[in-house]
């Protein structure tokens, strides 16, 4: 019999998981803030620093094509679908066919990229070729980082079995090493081939880390070169992965290209500016889907569409709560931002100018990017991958041509860059939206975003009133707690105390069934449905609706399918009763009086 998956989690378990992989990916970037303003004070913008940010873009675009941008959103789906019909074992076995094969490519390509390192530079940055000195410099530091897309990706296919298992933090923790590692080779003296020779180590170790805890959790690292009858569908979907994400690292391809043909420390302004608006990526949607996709791929595997639209619902109210005034604030205090990070030593004010100007493109950006980040990976949970890979080619396809309209016929300079992706990245967030308008139809999402809109309105305006008066991070405290509150008072946040309680008259059992409900989520179980994890009947006693753990004699209430929100009518007067709950998609009543509409009470 197969084991229970872990995936089978409630929403509190998800929030949770979210929780333990937003604290260890803040810990992350606070040692990247910490890793980037060393860097920026020992080097600068400038000739060095543009070498290594180039060199180190090329693991990092392939990390991003082949690891978590491709094997995390193909490998979660498929092992927990494996976990789901076949039990652990078969996972397992699943697990190590596909390491024999990542072993082999990943073999084959750092010696390709070894080889071939010059070449790799000219394709990250070509205007490099006008200076011979930097052009060596950032070919020799390829050539030590090569190694590092490797190790790079090993950790991300770790990380992501861990996640399939239900283990979320160690991953998590693990990407701190690079910042740590660049940190100490700067402190040990500043020479830029020992801050490369230590970002190459790092990854090793992010590999050592995940090992004891896939151990612990039943992995045993034998790769296997037999093959497995889910590994011609894997890679179909990893084609079409590398595909979709190919595309939109061929997009930043095109803005690093572009930015070094500006001269000297424009592209570090592009990639520093980049780096702030990773922060709300890494911590809200990194984190969010990091926790949501082994939850929908398991509910998608056993057929509940519903309950996978459920957790998608919760998912995204949370992104929007706390990415649009994540963008907000980035673009109004781009400048305060820039010079808190980075302006100290080599780097001076006419660098957090020209770093804050990116930013400021970036900021509407900022939005598309991050639910780019959460929904792509839902398509191939759902089996349904194509749609993100057509819209990345077309994104791509218009970028260049967006770039010479805003350059040479609006006028802009190397902001262009960035206000290309903002505008070929809200085209991709809606279409993919608009690709999964059945899963979500029906869910107040669209109003809900309205509510935040408009709640953002006083923030902002205090943001930009305030910003020259005040200390950044006085402002950035009092415009939390004044979006907040507004959000509050508009009811876009629903604190406990604020939620209906289940009235007095309803039997204990059922208000207990009721409150598990609300907090955990349930789902269609036939005849009855299952909450927490517990199968529970709806039956009808008195005249009213009563839930019970075990099937009984007495008759089953009525149901029928009706999409909604989940909550439960009460019918009034001298003698109150429940007659009629909406759970996982049904509506559930006590027959003969259902046409007669009840006060509905919503969960």
């Amino acid at each position: 019999m197969p084991a229970v998956s872990p995936t089978r989690r409630s929403p509190a378990v998800t929030r949770h998981a979210a929780f333990a992989i937003a604290v260890a990916n803040l810990i992350g970037r606070l040692t990247g803030l910490a890793r980037d303003i060393i860097f920026a004070a020992i080097f600068g913008a400038g000739a060095v620093s543009d070498a290594y940010n180039a060199a180190l873009r090329v693991p990092m675009l392939l990390r991003e094509l082949v690891a978590e941008g491709s094997l995390q959103n193909v490998v979660v789906p498929a092992f927990a679908d494996t976990t789901e019909r076949e039990g652990i074992d078969a996972a397992w076995t699943l697990a190590s066919a596909v390491l024999g094969v990542l072993l082999v490519f990943l073999g084959t390509t750092t010696l390709v990229f070894w080889v071939g390192a010059e070449w790799w530079v000219r394709v990250v940055a070509d205007s490099f070729t006008a200076d011979p000195e930097k052009l060596a410099l950032a070919t020799t530091l390829t050539q030590w980082l090569s190694p590092f897309l490797a190790s790079l990706s090993l950790a991300a296919y770790f990380g992501g079995l861990l996640n399939a298992r239900g283990r979320f933090f160690v991953p998590a923790m693990a990407q701190n090493v690079l910042s740590l590692g660049v940190i100490a080779a700067c402190l040990a003296g500043g020479n830029i081939q020992t801050v490369a020779a230590a970002t190459t180590l790092s990854g090793f170790v992010q590999v050592c880390l995940c090992v004891p805890s896939l151990w612990a959790a039943g992995f045993r690292f034998r790769p296997t070169f037999r093959g497995h009858p889910a590994l011609g569908k894997m890679l179909r979907y990893f084609g079409t992965a590398i595909v979709g994400v190919g595309t939109v690292q061929a997009s930043i391809l095109v803005e690093s290209q572009w930015a070094s043909s500006y001269g000297d420390g424009v592209l570090t302004w592009l990639l520093g500016s980049f780096r702030v608006v990773q922060l709300p990526l890494a911590l809200v949607a990194g984190s969010l889907v990091t926790a949501l996709l082994p939850e929908v791929s398991a509910l998608s595997s056993r057929g509940d569409h519903d309950g996978a639209g459920r957790v998608l619902e919760r998912t995204l109210r949370t992104h929007a709560l706390l990415v649009l005034p994540a963008a907000v604030g980035l673009g109004l205090l781009a400048e305060p931002i820039i010079g808190f990070i980075y302006e100290r030593g080599a780097f001076d004010v006419a660098d957090t100018r020209g770093t804050a100007d990116m930013l400021r493109m970036y900021a509407l950006a900022t939005y598309g990017i991050c639910l780019h980040r959460v929904l792509v990976p839902v398509f191939y949970a759902l089996g349904r991958p194509r749609l993100p890979m057509w819209l990345s080619i077309g994104a791509v396809a218009t970028k260049v041509p967006i770039i010479l309209f805003l350059t040479r016929g609006v006028g802009m300079d190397a902001t262009a860059l960035p206000l290309s992706h903002a505008i070929t990245v809200s085209g991709e967030a809606v279409g993919l939206f608009w690709g999964l308008r059945e899963v979500l139809r029906g869910r107040g999402l669209l109003g809900y975003h309205g509510r935040l809109i408009v709640a953002l309105v006083p923030m902002a305006a205090v943001a930009y009133w305030l910003a020259p008066r005040a200390h950044l991070l006085v402002v950035v405290g009092v415009c939390a707690v004044l979006y907040g509150a507004a959000a509050w008072a508009l009811g876009a946040i629903v604190t406990p105390a604020a939620r209906p309680l289940v009235p007095p008259f309803v039997d204990a059992e059922t208000a207990r069934w009721l409150e598990r409900a609300r907090v955990e989520g349930a789902s269609p179980n036939a005849p009855g449905l299952t909450i927490g994890g517990v199968g529970v009947s709806v039956v009808v006693e008195g005249g009213a609706i009563v839930l019970r753990e075990a099937l009984t004699a007495l008759p089953l209430a009525m149901h029928t399918e009706e999409f909604g929100a989940p909550g439960f009518g009460i019918r009034p007067g001298p003698a109150p009763r429940l007659v009629s709950v909406r759970l996982a998609g049904r509506l559930y009543t006590v027959g003969a009086e259902a046409p007669q509409a009840p006060v509905w009470i919503p969960l």
